[in-house]
């Protein structure tokens, strides 16, 4: 097989997901999300004999002196495979200084030890399939008190793409890494609404959340392909744990997806360390796979020293700035 790299287009795409249908983040919508936020979109993978046979999409980021690649989702690969000299080649032809390297969605992948590598984080995703499933039957104890508490107390589910809805997920978002932090668990504080908003706006992604009457209780942004679906992020409020709208939301969410001929839902990852979102994506029945994500730094020295120098700079600039304003007025 041989690798290829070209600048992705709809027609590309949809080759490009038939090698994987299942994965949300190979499709036209994704793509063009993507492209709404300002990345260069392009399409790696192996063919043989003109027949695609893995693909996965990538995202460049050009900055005045850095440029990144992000491919969120790698297809499966062996440790030998000829996709990794061939993105390596990629990134010197196009002066790439940035490469991310992640398994969301991804069948298991092989990320041999690459040139420049910074970081490589070890990680779980949970893959729940769909087909002929009883999404409650196979849940743990807990996780099926959960939702028999969600009934019970009158939840309902709905999806939408409004941006009311979506800042309302926003703010449940933030609610939970809260509760996750106040645990002890690392957690991101950047809960960008741009991205959020252009999934949704380009129909890469749907909002389905938990109502208890008028309240928005617990919230799911799910991306979706032709037969898979991804959880790409959630956020429940106090009220909602108390009585089980994460665990209700999900199954839900799970028979929606059903419906909808969806037949790989994938929960996600988790570290190790995050142990109660571990447990929690676990309780639904899930298989789950052990990966991980690896970040490099494939520039030359000369532009990481220079890099360096300007990123010093700003944060000196900034600093000071920020002495400037906090600087009290004083009385003559």
């Amino acid at each position: 097989m041989t690798f290829f790299a070209d600048r992705a287009n709809d027609a590309l795409l949809e080759r490009g997901a038939a090698t994987d249908p299942d994965n949300p983040f190979l499709i036209g919508s994704y793509m063009h999300a993507q492209r709404a936020l300002g990345f260069d979109a392009w399409l790696f993978g192996l063919e043989q004999v003109s027949t695609m046979q893995a693909a996965s999409l990538g995202m460049i980021k050009s900055g005045r002196i850095r440029r990144s690649l992000t491919i969120n989702s790698l297809p499966e690969l062996s440790g030998d495979s000829p996709f990794w000299k061939g993105i390596e080649d990629f990134c010197t032809d196009r002066g790439i200084t940035d490469l991310e390297l992640a398994t969301f969605a991804s069948p298991e992948s092989v990320i041999p030890r690459l040139k420049g590598e910074i970081e490589r984080i070890q990680r779980t995703e949970f893959i729940l399939s769909l087909v002929g499933r009883d999404v409650v039957a196979e849940l743990s104890k807990h996780h099926r008190e959960r939702v028999k508490k969600g009934r019970k107390n009158g939840l309902t589910i709905r999806r939408t793409r409004s941006g009311e809805a979506l800042d309302a997920h926003i703010g449940l978002r933030a609610h939970s890494m809260g509760r996750r932090e106040a645990r002890g668990e690392k957690v991101p504080h950047d809960f960008a609404r741009e991205s959020a908003a252009k999934f949704l706006e380009s129909g890469a992604g749907e909002l389905y959340q938990a109502m208890l009457h008028d309240e928005i209780v617990s919230s799911l942004l799910i991306l979706q392909s032709a037969s898979g679906a991804y959880f790409e992020s959630a956020g429940t409020s106090s009220s909602g744990m108390s009585i089980g709208a994460s665990h209700f939301l999900l199954v839900e969410t799970a028979r929606a997806l059903q419906t909808d001929g969806v037949v790989t839902f994938f929960l996600g990852g988790a570290r190790r360390t995050e142990e109660g979102l571990y447990s929690y994506k676990a309780g639904f029945g899930a298989v789950a796979i052990d990966t991980e994500s690896v970040s490099a730094y494939v520039g030359g020295r000369w532009r990481r020293g220079v890099s360096e120098v300007v990123e010093s700079a700003q944060k000196a600039i900034s600093a000071n700035m920020r002495r400037k304003t906090t600087v009290p007025d004083r009385a003559d």
